[in-house]
């Protein structure tokens, strides 16, 4: 109603104008009914437009007064313009929303059709110079899926593309607002012939028969594939090229293809028309890069590579070779590390292979922090191309040297030791630098007498050498008679495997599976607040921007905290929203710079939970979170080396690892 108001007193004014005459403020504030400060408002934003527009020019000068100096065929562009009921009002002006507009003509055409510049600038009530600004707009949001605009001498614009891209690309700006109505306002407007009902009808069919809940954002986006396999099938444009057909052999034994196939099948069975092996494939390759369903548990998800795809394995232990031979560091034995990559991999590979790559707001940190990992990490760069016929992004390594660089920490780690004994400087000083020329990893060496010796003096320590059984029991303490002696040294690094073993199991404290969960633009360090009110609306905000929760998420977030506490001691909080307003479950994290009054107690440390659980697998990670989280702040000394952690990569290497 407003947006209708102002358009009616912005036609009322231009018409006092549109004749050229001089008149005065006051004069078009007793005429359209206005306060003469609101009719220079309005003049302002009317102005403006007119000037982006190429539409003239409304003048004004100090005790003269105030005209509009614009051609005839200018005047008859803007009455058009005041006459239509389309987006792009006077005043209203949005460059996004007019490259839209404009994007959307171009893929409403048959492969053939092409529009002139001309033609354009009538449908979007948009002089020609601005629309062919608009055009450069395009090309660059074309660029990014490598479509081409085509301008044909004679006939106008048109799209270039190979179908895969195109789909993509329809489907990214269909998707464009994540309002529900502006999504079912562009699907109607793409697909005005196809029934979307019934096509809805098969996927939540479908969707209940193999017990999966997608959420909001993947329903529409697998709407959209399935209206555009409908809609181009006619045309006959190749999908996908023979030389996929190697991995649909591979594809077609994972969940997400047969799904697929059902989806496709009950299609054939109420449109009455048959689809092409092609549609399935590339649906099924969508929805494994863009994780709509999310993996199965760990375990399932290695047998189904190990069976299906030794490839991968091989592919795995050959960049771990490649890359430890260049770090001078064996890697192999990491099963950790070795999982956690397949895991990862597996939606990669077919993401770099249709081009969905996903960026990395890390990327600038990892390549300053961590140079050599990321330079060694190149060499796979050539086994990606020699295995996959891929180039891998920049973007892509860098979440792969994140991987590596955790293998490294655990692989390097420092320890500070402990030595008792009642030896003489000069013995003590021997046996010093015999345990740093044969056992590097230990870091730190002290030496302490028995006498004087107190185990509260020295709980940070990781380990404790000593030549004689100690009453105390601790299980950091090494019994070693002679540590000069070659049997010494092997006594001591038995004892070390054995710690590292043991530190490997307690310094992961999530599994792949989980690992899931968090997200690097989901973490916050010194975050300033002074309420918890504060608090939660940042991390609400971040994780709505990031499109994982929907716009009331924080609503329900407060609702709840209104109901019951969510703090549980040693200055944590961790609070949820409901599962309804979540599309992808995460769990985002801030560490306070100072701590905040949160329902009496004060709190430094607040996990958000942002979790859905509508099928099995969402059941079981959400399951193994609640198991693993309490592992990790299950005592003082874990709760205060993560306060102690300074930086978001800090915080999510170490969750990964």
């Amino acid at each position: 109603m407003r947006r209708s108001k102002d358009k009616f007193y912005k036609k009322q004014i231009f018409d006092c104008l549109m004749d050229g005459k001089i008149v005065s403020a006051g004069k078009i504030a007793r005429e359209v009914g206005l306060s003469e400060k609101s009719v220079r408002n309005k003049l302002d934003g009317m102005n403006e437009f007119l000037l982006q527009n190429n539409l003239g020019e409304i003048r004004r000068k100090p005790r003269v007064g105030i005209w509009l100096e614009a051609t005839n065929e200018q005047k008859g562009q803007i009455q058009a313009i005041l006459g239509r009921r389309e987006k792009y009002q006077v005043g209203n002006y949005d460059p996004e929303e007019r490259m839209t507009e404009t994007l959307k003509l171009f893929f409403n055409l048959r492969p053939w059709q092409t529009l002139t510049t001309q033609k354009l600038s009538e449908k979007l009530y948009l002089s020609v110079p601005t629309m062919l600004k608009v055009l450069k707009e395009c090309e660059e949001w074309l660029n990014q899926y490598h479509i081409i605009l085509v301008n044909e001498r004679g006939k106008g614009y048109r799209l270039k593309s190979q179908e895969n891209e195109y789909r993509v690309a329809l489907k990214n700006l269909i998707m464009d607002k994540s309002d529900v109505e502006d999504i079912r306002a562009n699907i109607s407007y793409f697909f005005p012939n196809i029934d979307v009902r019934a096509v809805e009808k098969c996927i939540i069919q479908t969707e209940n028969e193999w017990k999966y809940r997608f959420t909001d954002d993947s329903y529409y986006e697998i709407l959209i594939y399935c209206c555009l396999a409908y809609k181009r099938k006619e045309l006959e444009i190749p999908l996908v090229s023979d030389y996929y057909q190697e991995e649909l052999k591979i594809l077609k034994k994972y969940t997400e293809y047969a799904f697929t196939v059902a989806i496709f099948e009950k299609l054939e069975e109420v449109f009455h028309v048959h689809f092409l092996s092609e549609d399935i494939l590339f649906l099924s390759i969508q929805i494994l890069c863009s994780k709509f369903i999310g993996i199965s548990e760990v375990e399932v998800t290695l047998e189904q590579v190990k069976k299906y795809d030794n490839k991968l394995v091989e592919f795995v232990d050959r960049m771990l070779k490649m890359i430890g031979d260049v770090l001078e560091v064996d890697l192999t034995a990491d099963q950790k590390v070795k999982e956690s990559l397949i895991v990862h991999l597996r939606p990669t590979i077919f993401r770099l292979r249709y081009g969905t790559p996903q960026d990395n707001a890390l990327i600038d940190f990892i390549k300053e922090e961590y140079k050599n990992v990321f330079r060694a990490s190149w060499v796979i760069s050539i086994l990606f191309e020699e295995s996959y016929n891929l180039q891998i992004t920049e973007d892509e390594i860098g979440y792969i040297v994140l991987y590596i660089q955790a293998a490294m920490e655990r692989k390097k780690h420092q320890y500070n030791a402990l030595v008792i004994t009642d030896s003489n400087m000069g013995h003590a000083q021997l046996i010093k630098e015999r345990i740093r020329k044969f056992v590097p990893e230990i870091g730190k060496l002290v030496f302490v007498s028995t006498h004087d010796y107190k185990t509260e003096d020295y709980w940070d320590y990781d380990l404790i050498i000593s030549s004689k059984i100690m009453k105390t029991k601790d299980k950091r303490v090494a019994v070693i008679p002679n540590i000069l002696s070659e049997n010494g040294i092997i006594r001591l690094r038995n004892h070390l495997d054995d710690m590292n073993s043991q530190l490997i199991e307690n310094e992961n404290p999530f599994s792949p599976e989980c690992c899931l969960l968090f997200s690097p633009e989901l973490i916050f360090t010194g975050l300033n607040v002074q309420t918890k009110e504060e608090c939660l609306k940042i991390m609400c905000e971040a994780m709505q921007k990031k499109g994982v929760v929907k716009n009331d998420f924080y609503d329900t977030v407060m609702e709840r905290e209104s109901k019951t506490t969510t703090t549980i001691g040693n200055g944590i909080s961790l609070p949820h929203g409901s599962p309804t307003a979540v599309n992808e479950s995460k769990v985002a994290i801030a560490f306070l710079e100072k701590p905040v009054i949160w329902d009496g107690e004060q709190i430094q440390i607040v996990f958000l939970l942002g979790f859905k659980m509508n099928t099995r697998d969402e059941i079981h990670r959400i399951q193994l979170f609640y198991k693993e989280y309490v592992s990790l702040i299950d005592t003082e000394e874990k709760i205060k080396m993560l306060r102690n952690m300074k930086s978001t990569i800090e915080v999510y290497k170490y969750l990964i690892q």
